[in-house]
């Protein structure tokens, strides 16, 4: 979590601790002056409107907790926002949080609110409570949907050493019986070799187009070197598909330093030293693999063969 975006937010609830003018904040926020992302929570219109919506979407929960007289245990995706897991699909409008079972699951004053006993593990962000990283993922297993769960899931497969034993004995101690096989599904196709959001948005069309489940980060070798590594790979079809995201062009742990076309130019040598091996080469972006169709009308044209006549999405 940023410290710097909760520096943004101002609460009606700490004016009125320090005898400020709660009302004037709302007056301000009626001319469009400030902006409320969740009620009782209020920022410069200027800032808001410089922020991601994953930034947003992270104050609105930042809001939603801090606002209030209660502190209540953030949970499920948002949880996961906080962890800094990425989202694949629409961000979500609630704040998720636990409550007590006797209260009951049910939306109401801008949260979700799921009924659980709370005998778990927390992780605490300042005055943030928030759920372990497991017990997130397990939840999220549960109630996301399965784009969204599987690129949470290989995140932290791949960033925080999770082992997939602990997501499932988490349902187990949840005592999770409504949505098991759902969660399961998930976590079962997870993989920590998915090494971006794209790729693991990319391995859930591909699933979902019928296509054979292809081998992750391959190992090229033209000789005795390494090309390198490639995100898929279907050796029985003699195809390589590779993701290109933008990150790899703009981000300076991708980029190394080097210019935007120092890196194409270096992607073509790699490209061709591939083809030299003897394999095709399918590549694609995020406006290729978001719509279901681009993805599997992109890998039927590249000889990649489906069970699908025509694209059916699961």
């Amino acid at each position: 979590m940023d410290a710097d975006l909760e520096r943004l937010l101002v609460t009606a609830r700490e004016l009125r601790l320090t005898e400020g003018d709660a009302d004037g904040l709302r007056r301000a926020a009626a001319r469009g002056r400030l902006v409320r992302p969740h009620r009782g929570s209020y920022l410069a219109t200027g800032e808001w409107n410089r922020l991601t919506e994953l930034d947003r979407y992270t104050l609105r929960i930042i809001g939603a907790i801090t606002a209030g007289r209660e502190n209540p245990i953030v949970s499920h995706i948002s949880a996961a926002v906080l962890w800094g897991a990425p989202i694949i699909g629409p961000l979500p409008v609630l704040v998720h949080v636990l409550v007590t079972p006797q209260a009951g699951t049910r939306t109401e004053h801008g949260f979700r609110k799921h009924a659980s006993a709370q005998r778990h593990p927390l992780e605490r962000r300042g005055e943030l409570r928030m759920t372990s990283l497991v017990r997130t993922l397990a939840d999220v297993a549960v109630d996301a949907p399965f784009l969204t769960a599987v690129g949470i899931l290989d995140w932290a497969l791949a960033t925080h050493s999770v082992d997939r034993a602990d997501i499932l004995a988490m349902l187990d101690r949840l005592e999770i019986t409504r949505g098991r096989k759902r969660a399961e599904r998930a976590i079962g196709f997870a993989d920590a070799r998915a090494g971006s959001p794209g790729e693991s948005l990319s391995r859930v069309r591909i699933q979902e187009a019928g296509f054979p489940a292809p081998a992750l980060q391959h190992p090229f070798t033209d000789g005795q070197r390494l090309i390198g590594l490639v995100d898929f790979w279907w050796p029985d079809h003699g195809l390589v598909g590779e993701f290109d995201g933008v990150a790899k062009y703009i981000r300076e742990e991708y980029t190394g330093g080097r210019s935007a076309s120092e890196i194409v130019v270096a992607e073509k040598a790699r490209e061709d030293r591939i083809r030299s091996a003897g394999p095709r080469v399918a590549r694609w972006d995020w406006s290729i693999a978001w719509p279901p169709y681009r993805l599997y009308s992109h890998l039927l044209a590249a000889g990649l063969p489906s069970t699908h006549r025509r694209y059916r999405p699961s």
